[in-house]
């Protein structure tokens, strides 16, 4: 499942829609604007892309997770817009049977989507 929204992510819900029982693990990342990048202040960052082309985008990084490990359900939420610090802008959460593949796929996911943001992100630094 991915969603691109523009209001608050529902962490709690999102997390507790990948429960099964057949997963002994539900793992999250929830990825938040930081206050500094390459040592200056940061006083937020916007992303520049259109909400169509990062929801492909995100399918397409999903589809790579699901083919190369084993896991059952995976969430990504990330949100458009401007954002201050401290904002969250993106949860990925993830069940499977156990809790390797799991961190394994989030890991990846991770790295995946921080290679998109390189060119869909704007920080907004302090002079």
């Amino acid at each position: 499942m991915v969603k691109v929204i523009s209001e608050n992510i529902p962490v709690e819900e999102t997390i507790n829609s990948l429960r099964s029982p057949d997963c002994g693990a539900v793992i999250s990342y929830l990825g938040t604007v930081r206050s500094y990048l390459e040592g200056k202040q940061s006083k937020g960052l916007s992303f520049e892309i259109e909400d169509s082309v990062m929801q492909q985008s995100l399918e397409a990084v999903e589809a790579e997770a699901v083919k190369k490990f084993a896991i059952s359900k995976i969430a990504i939420v990330h949100r458009t817009g401007s954002f201050a610090v401290e904002d969250d802008i993106l949860l990925i959460a993830i069940s499977s049977g156990h809790r390797g593949p799991a961190f394994d796929a989030c890991k990846y996911i991770i790295d995946r989507i921080k290679e998109l943001h390189d060119a869909w992100k704007r920080e907004e630094l302090e002079s």
